[in-house]
């Protein structure tokens, strides 16, 4: 038997620690999650524990509560012992992680909506990578969110399919959960790019327009600005509105007022939190009085930047929804999940979804002529430049082989998504 590595020696004794930890009395145990514990638990020099304690909060493993001395848990184990996603990774201190976890016993007697507690589980914390590529940019979105009094107007940047509209409603469902919009609010969406154009009735679709402001105006009409009043305003492909309709949200965004479209006295309130995104350079195709004042700036990776544990789960995430979609069980080899995983994807997340949902489209055809109970995915259903892609990921395709276990895949549609990961993927955290 292989014997274990320094770095599975103290995971496996920190897992050990974290599993003896009573939530309900932290002080009792809080000693055996520290550096000098674990140096006596595992016969391992304090400096070298440090090191891959380090490597493994990087490797978004481990969370650490900063004091001295400093305090590591394994994230999932803690979690499962909580009932719930952490909203951090690194607390500033023992008082605030004790905090968080008996928010009526902290400083005032209670919590308010920007505490650690009133963050817990969203759609942000349940995004492929929110423990790696994703983490500072969940972080960041957060932070925006949460920024009093009313949150931090946001640029996500990023290019084509790369998930900035699904992590616009992340950050949507987070207002909600953390108190900084009423439950009942919605998410407004608007694409820039609609009668682009037309920039007249661009700016009616926004701003809304008044009895006789042009030809057919036959009654007021609020526009999308009206609607977020107090909630989200998401703008897609922000760089296709014109000048005038950037200098109009620059005045929204600095005052809070606006005016409907052929209104010249009167000025309006709205309370709205901006969310913008853009696949182009933002400083080459949108005013720079507009970018100043949107102070937070996020940009997603491409696929081929994220790891390969992440491509892998995004792979799995999107065969798993097409289980689920045609309530068919399918069934795929390592080879192919190795050449969904490492494909030239030009068009990221997007692409991939695609492609796989087409994949299945060809093995449901085969299934209905066989009349199968199940998909089994084959090569021959794969688009013919995907499937020469096998012939060109050579030796990085072994990587596979340590994160995956259970081989071939078998996905059940009534299997959650947790199931998935649970039986196919080696320490999926």
């Amino acid at each position: 038997m292989k014997p274990k590595s320094r770095r599975e020696k103290i995971y496996q004794a920190l897992t050990e620690a974290t599993s003896r930890f009573d939530v309900k009395n932290p002080e009792a145990h809080i000693h055996s999650l520290r550096i000098d514990s674990l140096a006596s638990a595992t016969e391992i020099s304090p400096n070298n524990i440090s090191m891959e304690l380090n490597k493994m909060f990087a490797d978004g493993l481990v969370m650490r509560v900063r004091g001295r001395p400093v305090t590591y848990f394994i994230i999932s184990v803690l979690e499962e012992k909580l009932g719930q996603l952490l909203p951090t990774y690194e607390f500033p201190s023992i008082d605030s992680f004790y905090d968080y976890l008996h928010p009526s016993e902290a400083s005032g007697g209670g919590t308010d909506t920007n505490s650690l507690n009133a963050t817990a589980r969203s759609d942000l914390d349940s995004l492929i990578g929110h423990r790696r590529s994703l983490r500072s940019h969940i972080e960041q979105a957060k932070a925006a969110i949460l920024y009093p009094p009313h949150g931090l107007d946001t640029l996500l940047t990023g290019a084509t399919g790369v998930g900035k509209s699904h992590f616009a409603n992340a950050m949507y469902d987070y207002a909600k959960r953390s108190g900084r919009i009423s439950s009942g609010a919605n998410l407004i969406t608007y694409n820039c790019a609609n009668y682009a154009e037309n920039p007249q009735l661009v700016m009616s679709q926004l701003f809304g327009y008044s009895k006789g402001a042009f030809t057919g105006a036959d009654s007021d009409k609020p526009g999308l600005v009206e609607l977020a009043d107090k909630s989200i305003l998401f703008l897609d492909e922000i760089h296709r509105l014109n000048p005038e309709g950037q200098e109009k949200l620059f005045i929204l965004m600095d005052r809070g007022i606006f005016r409907r479209l052929g209104e010249t006295s009167k000025t309006r309130r709205a309370d709205v939190l901006l969310i913008c995104a853009t696949t182009e350079t933002p400083q080459e195709s949108m005013l720079s009085t507009f970018l100043r004042r949107i102070p937070v700036h996020i940009k997603l990776p491409n696929l081929e930047e994220r790891s390969i544990a992440e491509r892998l789960q995004l792979v799995l995430f999107f065969f798993w929804k097409e289980a689920v979609n045609l309530k068919k069980e399918i069934r795929i080899d390592r080879n192919i999940l190795s050449t969904f995983v490492h494909y030239h994807c030009p068009n990221n997340i997007g692409q991939l979804s695609t492609d796989i949902r087409l994949t299945c489209a060809n093995a449901h055809y085969k299934h209905l002529l066989e009349d199968k109970d199940y998909l089994e995915i084959e090569f021959h259903n794969l688009d013919r430049n995907i499937a020469l892609s096998l012939f060109t990921i050579g030796g990085s395709s072994k990587i596979i082989d340590t994160l995956l276990q259970n081989v071939p895949i078998v996905i059940h549609s009534k299997d959650t998504l947790q199931d998935c990961y649970n039986k196919y993927l080696i320490n999926e955290s």
